[in-house]
């Protein structure tokens, strides 16, 4: 089924699934009663956790607005636990006398769903070969003989995809536009499943047979892409959009580029409504901004911000300048567009494979310990990174939506997590019952 931009907003309000064109309007203002229907009703209901099953709780609150989702995964999760560890690290306080026990900890699975901008300004070749304002003139390739934005894109994505073979993640692609003008399909392109070598020449063929035409309906495409992950799909473990765009917002609801208020409206709904609803169901939004997108930095980076990815703790969101802002991957000054974006998805997708493991959950902040065994050598400790994986080894907590520390599960950061992901005989035990190591 295939829908204008303005389908994929009403989506998010309730549209039906018939396959009607729909009509045409402009967005709800902030007063409306199409606004206030996204006010929630009742108490307690129930949500899906990280593990993709529907068995967690949110609270309608006074202001008609839910809670994040509440996850108690120490039910299954006592399962893995043995009452002695086969071996504890020795950096433990009291090492092996120790009331330890060790659980074992699966890997959270993901499910990775690439929304990749193949408008026209994809025809065009990458800067420093054609600049960024030749191609806004007229949206074609200055030299036929060098490669195009969207080729160089195909090629990286080509390499994400083979990275991602044999991992936990299985991975989807949607494009967009997919009419000529301002069309964003319901479905994915190619549906999420494991990247096996069929999955793969699906992945690597999609992209290869498409042409890139039309405007940047780029609202539209990422909430068809939550509404996918969530709503029909209820995918499994860490959730990811990845956005791929090289322009900016050209759609909204009316499919009116010169409808400024329009466009706006559009930007405002997803960043303050659809993302803090798809945080909420446990689904990041990855930003890649290439060249061409230099006038929607703040609106990039904020996405990235509010979708959970922000590059640094630090980084520029919110600001008032259009130009200005740096959470997501902002490749607009690169000079080596191909090489640059490969590096970009490359440490996109070993997020992707990820670092994050179940605990048996609860409140055991202070009798936790993270082990990391390789084959048959002696496990190591790891510390504890207090402010979080971006400035820190060892391991963080993950963070519910709402900012609160989730107990039920950590996240290996820098070193430590790529050891994890580049060796297979790597096992991640949770001890429990020894002092937390400093």
């Amino acid at each position: 089924m295939r829908w204008l931009a303005i389908a994929c907003i009403a989506a998010a309000l309730g549209c039906g699934s018939d396959d009607a064109e729909p009509t045409r309007s402009t967005p709800p203002s902030a007063g409306s009663g199409a606004a206030r229907a996204d006010r929630c009703e009742g108490g307690q209901t129930s949500c899906y956790c990280p593990d993709g099953q529907l068995s967690g709780t949110q609270i309608c609150d006074a202001r008609g607005q839910r809670s994040a989702c509440q996850c108690n995964v120490t039910g299954s999760a006592e399962q893995g636990v043995t009452s002695m560890p086969t071996e504890v690290c020795p950096q433990l306080p009291g090492g092996a006398t120790c009331a330890a026990k060790s659980f074992v900890s699966p890997q959270l699975p993901a499910s990775v769903l690439f929304v990749v901008d193949r408008s026209g300004s994809m025809a065009c070749n990458a800067p420093p070969v054609q600049t960024v304002e030749s191609c806004n003139l007229d949206p074609k390739r200055v030299d036929p003989n060098q490669p195009s934005r969207w080729e160089i894109t195909t090629s990286a994505l080509d390499e994400t995809f083979g990275s991602l073979m044999g991992s936990t993640a299985s991975v989807g692609l949607s494009m967009f536009s997919t009419d000529g003008f301002c069309g964003v399909d319901s479905t994915p392109s190619v549906g999420l499943d494991a990247v096996s070598p069929r999955q793969f020449s699906a992945l690597s063929e999609a992209m290869h047979s498409a042409d890139p035409a039309g405007a940047t309906p780029i609202v539209g495409a990422v909430i068809s892409a939550y509404r996918h992950l969530h709503q029909e799909l209820h995918a499994a473990g860490n959730r990811f959009v990845v956005l791929i765009t090289d322009g900016e917002e050209s759609c909204g609801t009316a499919g009116d580029e010169l409808n400024l208020a329009d466009l706006s409206a559009a930007r405002a709904r997803l960043l303050q409504v659809e993302v803090q609803k798809a945080r909420m169901a446990n689904i990041r939004t990855f930003v890649v901004g290439t060249p061409g997108s230099e006038g929607a930095r703040a609106f990039l980076s904020e996405l990235a911000f509010q979708g959970g990815t922000a590059r640094a703790p630090g980084c520029v969101h919110g600001a008032s300048d259009a130009r200005t802002g740096d959470c997501h991957f902002d490749l607009t000054t690169s000079q080596d567009f191909a090489g640059v974006l490969g590096n970009t998805l490359g440490r996109i997708g070993s997020e992707a494979r990820g670092c994050e493991f179940q605990t048996p959950g609860g409140g055991a902040g202070e009798s936790l310990n993270v082990q990391v065994r390789s084959g048959t050598g002696r496990p190591s400790c790891l510390p504890v990174a207090a402010n979080g994986c971006g400035v820190g080894e060892g391991f963080s907590y993950s963070r519910r939506a709402d900012g609160a520390i989730d107990y039920g599960r950590v996240v290996l950061c820098g070193t430590s997590c790529e050891l994890v992901k580049s060796d297979p005989t790597a096992v991640v035990d949770i001890i429990l019952g020894c002092p937390m190591l400093q």
